[in-house]
């Protein structure tokens, strides 16, 4: 027993326990088998409640406390929470280890919006091409990183954590045709959007500029050479039938337009993209949420972009960008040929990115 633990728990869990992904609801679902237990949902550090499911029990044989044993624990829910603060200092003291893997890294940061398993922006000086793609592939093979679902590569002039900085950096340096990296690869069994459980796309932004001979791809995406102003852009989207309201990202970046609509599968996104198309604006990536996101605070819609897609699933190529429908979406659908799974409801409480007191 180690001397300075407060608490330790000592017993057993089965080998024979069945695998997470289990449902008694299927009709070929079988046992749920020796040494486990279906439970859930419980609320998560990823803003919702986790999906009921298979895990192992532990048999315990002994439980060893000091005195006056002081039990850790810590709450979790919308972003900020304990759990945010405990992960930037785990950020931050592995910074150092995780130079050792990917040399190329200046800094790094988990935003809060990403709940650190949903998005990882990395700092790199270029020095040569393509690196920024190198780097998200190292991310995606690193460890538990390796469950990132979204990647942005920026260069050493950008402050990787001002996130108003490196959404500036993707609108003025990521060509949707050229720039964007689509993957397929293991997720965090706790996203929801997943089509699979625990599998699913990943998608990268870089955002360095660009070394000659970079653009080697073909693309059906062509990047808009729209000059429009942006107020026109957002009246016009904004009286289409469904749309709650919309918006720039902090309100001036204009490769970034944010709206919130009415859930389901339907015609919303295609009519945003047929006014984006016509309006010339210089809108490069839209962001569809719930009705009941506020488009108008960054972190909040982020948060809902990132935690409600598959970008494989769920993202919408047209001449000139990228649209991604992150609006709550219900079992039994499908988009883009792949399936929707249980869709958790949101945890309650204060809006995502309010300080805490």
């Amino acid at each position: 027993v180690p001397a300075n633990a407060e608490i330790v728990i000592e017993g057993y869990v089965s080998h024979e326990a069945g695998m997470p992904g289990w449902d008694p609801r299927d009709d070929d679902a079988g046992e749920l088998g020796p040494g486990a237990f279906f439970e859930g949902p419980f609320g998560d550090h990823t803003g919702f409640y986790s999906l009921p499911d298979r895990y192992p029990i532990v048999e315990v044989t002994a439980i060893t406390m000091r005195e006056k044993a002081v039990f850790p624990a810590t709450v979790v829910g919308l972003p900020p929470q304990e759990d945010y603060f405990m992960g930037k200092a785990v950020e931050r003291l592995f910074l150092p280890l995780f130079k050792t893997i990917v040399p190329d890294v200046i800094d790094y940061d988990l935003p809060l919006f990403g709940c650190f398993h949903n998005c990882a922006v990395l700092q790199v000086k270029q020095e040569y091409p393509l690196q920024g793609r190198r780097l998200m592939h190292s991310v995606w093979g690193a460890g538990q990183m390796a469950w990132t679902k979204c990647v942005i590569v920026v260069d050493d002039d950008v402050d990787v954590h001002d996130t108003r900085a490196v959404f500036r950096a993707i609108a003025e340096h990521c060509d949707p045709a050229t720039d964007v990296e689509l993957t397929v690869g293991p997720l965090d069994i706790l996203d929801h959007a997943a089509p699979e459980l625990g599998a699913g796309s990943k998608i990268g932004f870089d955002a360095t500029r660009k070394w000659p001979g970079e653009a080697i791809e073909a693309s059906s995406v062509r990047r808009s050479e729209g000059k429009g102003e942006g107020a026109p852009v957002v009246d016009r989207v904004t009286a289409i039938d469904g749309v709650q309201d919309a918006a720039f990202l902090d309100g001036d970046n204009l490769g970034w337009l944010m709206v919130s609509a009415a859930a389901g599968i339907d015609e919303t996104p295609r009519r945003i993209v047929d006014v984006v198309r016509e309006s010339g604006s210089r809108v490069a990536f839209v962001v569809v949420v719930g009705a009941d996101v506020d488009v108008r605070n960054s972190d909040e819609t982020l948060f809902h972009w990132l935690a409600n897609i598959d970008p494989g699933r769920d993202r919408h190529d047209f001449d000139g960008g990228m649209l991604f429908d992150a609006r709550p979406k219900q079992p039994g659908q499908s988009a883009n040929g792949m399936r929707i799974r249980e869709w958790p409801p949101l945890i309650e409480g204060e809006a995502i990115g309010a300080s805490r007191t």
